[in-house]
């Protein structure tokens, strides 16, 4: 192969690579420093830096794409020195110093050359590696200041096991969010349910429900798995695209409503009201796929109902989307 064409090769490279990388596994994102070296190691270290560079131009190009599809937002430069400056010199870096490699394995050159590639990589794949995270969030309004109110809601699963950790993690904003709430799990007959007792409601509702409850409990780094309700009835498969957008052959950014089901609730008080319920359980999951892109799904069940209070069960629908896009520098 002529050395002239390398460069034109590294950014084809780079570009291909980086939809790889969106469309089938976020760790394809580590290998990027070994097609740095490889790039790198035949030609002088000049055409080694050029061809690092234009592999980063490539790549970079191509997941810019992917964020903001066709347009004069496509080169936007403070994208390009952003993904630099967060990681990508490290490929000019490996791209110069590969052909000290040429001059033997024990010479101390290629001995750091080694070392930088090796940590490069490890780097890229720590980043690469799929992060989680739970957020579930109940709202309940009420036309009248309730104080007895007694929720019971179905609970966040982990492999059909109540994962109790998460309700271990509130979120605490003051006049934001509802202070001096109980919660508990109980077993019911529909199986174990989280029980929140709400003594006192914000007065910050919409128009004709005036009283509000907010709670939230969130946790970073939890098991790697989707977090699901439960109970859980009269299940039913959607897997309907909503919307969607793709570029080339991936996929960039979807909405899917996936399943359909009906879960147990019951709002309880002394005091008769009309109330909006609104519970959202959400399980985050995000991949670096360059030095300041990610991919990001998001499973969220939602619940949304409005009746009154009292003192039986109600199976409320429960509609379960899982939303895909890759954001960049500025989200």
């Amino acid at each position: 192969m002529e050395k002239k064409y390398l460069p034109l090769i590294a950014l084809s490279a780079g570009f291909i690579w980086a939809f790889i990388t969106a469309g089938v596994h976020s760790m394809f994102f580590a290998l990027l420093p070994l097609l740095a070296f490889a790039f790198g190691y035949f030609p002088t270290w000049r055409w080694g830096l050029l061809n690092g560079f234009l592999l980063f131009l490539g790549y970079t190009l191509a997941t810019a794409l992917m964020w903001f599809g066709f347009g004069p937002n496509l080169i936007y430069p403070l994208q390009y020195f952003y993904t630099f400056t967060s990681g990508g010199f490290s490929l000019l870096l490996i791209g110069a110093l590969a052909p000290l490699v040429k001059k033997g394995i024990r010479n101390f050159g290629s001995i750091t050359v080694i070392i930088l590639l090796a940590a490069t990589v490890s780097w890229c794949a720590y980043d690469a590696l799929p992060t989680y995270s739970y957020y579930y969030q109940v709202i309940i309004h009420s036309s009248e200041n309730i104080d007895d109110l007694e929720l019971d809601l179905p609970v966040g699963t982990v492999n059909e096991e109540p994962y109790v950790e998460l309700y271990n993690n509130p979120l605490h904003v003051p006049g934001k969010l509802t202070e001096g709430y109980n919660k508990e799990m109980v077993d019911t007959e529909h199986g174990w349910m989280l029980r929140i007792t709400i003594p006192k409601l914000m007065n910050e509702g919409p128009l004709g429900y005036p009283y509000t409850g907010n709670i939230i409990f969130k946790q970073e780094n939890p098991p790697h798995k989707t977090i699901h309700l439960m109970p859980r009835y009269d299940v039913a498969p959607v897997n309907e695209v909503s919307w969607g957008e793709s570029i080339g052959p991936v996929k960039v950014k979807e909405s899917r409503i996936v399943e359909e089901f009906r879960a147990p609730v019951k709002v309880k008080s002394g005091t008769e009201a009309k109330i909006k319920l609104r519970l959202e359980n959400r399980t985050g999951k995000g991949e670096t796929i360059n030095f300041s892109y990610s991919k990001s799904n998001t499973y969220t069940e939602l619940i949304e109902y409005e009746g009154s209070t009292g003192d039986e069960w109600l199976l409320v629908p429960v509609d379960v989307t899982d939303r895909l896009s890759i954001r960049g520098v500025g989200d």
